[in-house]
């Protein structure tokens, strides 16, 4: 008799209602603000300050005791998208990348235009059909420059009636998923509002237990064009120790080498482009992920970075790690994480913040000493 075969049953506790808000909220890099607040719905309930930096990147406290260590959980909390960079005579408009792109993901994708007074409108990024078309173009991938928004107006002036101007923010339209597979969720802007939200979760479950931690929930801001509330934020705080929680590129799909993949649990980056991560944090995380019976993953990447590389370099130096979420097809329109990741981090970082106190503090102190 063959075997039943079922999909997977949806994994841990996970609050798809707050997820989706962090997702769907806009906010490209340097206009953060509704994020913000979104990080401040979720989280003030949770929390014992709320305050902010003056680049934007909003912090969330639940105190321990006075001398006891702070730990800081960073998730970014901007987007990729554009920035309005002219307006033609027939009112389309040409585009400034804010953060990374590439051409080949967006023509024929919605956007979403604001502007100064709050109201906002939905356009299309325009695109060529292919007949006719020659081979050379068909295959060529567009430049940021050659793209433009086809808001369906008549012209310039008629973009003017409705208050957009050069500089309004145009960020990536879409919807929230759950997939065939209800452990599978496709939103844009996962990069990186899945790491600011396990960073507020981490306080919602430790909102009834007392803590020699003081623990910082930060949503930081610009970190997709050069991790820079992250450096502000942490000066602003100057934690003992810092977690950047951010995504990384799954590599579990057709042609890639499946190294890393949705759905395993934790992963522990060991090291990227902008800072090596301290080993005696990461080896505490590894042995209570294995005492919590959660799996681990490492990933290692030649080229990109997180806000740990600023925030390890703050005052004297800051005992840091990142800890990843692998997601499908990051800087496009949509991509895919896991529950399975999602709750296991928050898991091990709850955990983690019940237990760290003077003594844990020392040892990781003493690591390199």
């Amino acid at each position: 008799m063959s075997k039943e075969v079922k999909l997977e049953e949806a994994y841990g506790d996970v609050n798809l209602e707050m997820l989706a808000d962090f997702a769907l909220t806009n906010g490209i890099s340097g206009h953060e603000r509704e994020v913000a607040q979104t990080f401040k719905n979720w989280a003030e309930d949770s929390s014992d300050e709320i305050s902010y930096d003056n680049l934007g990147s909003i912090i969330a406290l639940k105190k321990g005791q006075e001398n006891g260590p702070k730990i800081m959980l960073a998730g970014h909390i901007d987007e990729i998208g554009f920035l309005i960079k002219s307006i033609d005579d027939n009112g389309f408009l040409r585009l400034h990348p804010v953060g990374g792109w590439w051409g080949h993901v967006l023509p024929s994708k919605p956007v979403t235009i604001a502007t100064r007074c709050g109201k906002s409108y939905v356009g299309v990024i325009g695109s060529q059909a292919p007949h006719g078309m020659p081979a050379a173009k068909r295959t060529k991938v567009m430049e940021i420059a050659e793209l433009f928004v086809d808001l369906g107006v008549k012209n310039k002036e008629e973009v003017s009636l409705l208050g957009i101007q050069i500089g309004d923010a145009v960020t990536p339209k879409a919807d929230f998923h759950v997939l065939a597979n209800p452990n599978y969720l496709m939103s844009k802007a996962w990069d990186d509002r899945v790491g600011a939200a396990i960073a507020v979760d981490v306080l919602r479950h430790l909102k009834d237990e007392k803590t020699v931690s003081n623990v910082y929930a930060v949503g930081t801001v610009q970190e997709e064009v050069g991790l820079r509330g992250a450096k502000t934020a942490a000066q602003m705080i100057n934690p003992d120790i810092a977690i950047a929680l951010d995504v990384t590129i799954a590599t579990d799909t057709p042609g890639d080498d499946s190294r890393i993949k949705l759905g395993v649990g934790v992963t522990l980056e060991v090291m990227d482009a902008s800072y090596i991560g301290h080993k005696g944090l990461l080896y505490h995380l590894q042995d209570l992920a294995k005492e919590l019976n959660l799996e681990t993953q490492f990933e290692l990447l030649g080229a990109g970075g997180t806000d740990a590389g600023e925030i390890h370099k703050v005052h004297d130096g800051v005992i840091t790690l990142t800890v990843s979420i692998p997601a499908r097809y990051i800087h496009s329109h949509l991509g895919i994480i896991h529950r399975k990741d999602y709750a296991d981090t928050v898991t091990l970082l709850t955990e983690f913040c019940k237990r760290a106190d003077a003594d844990i503090l020392e040892a990781l102190v003493n690591y390199k000493r």
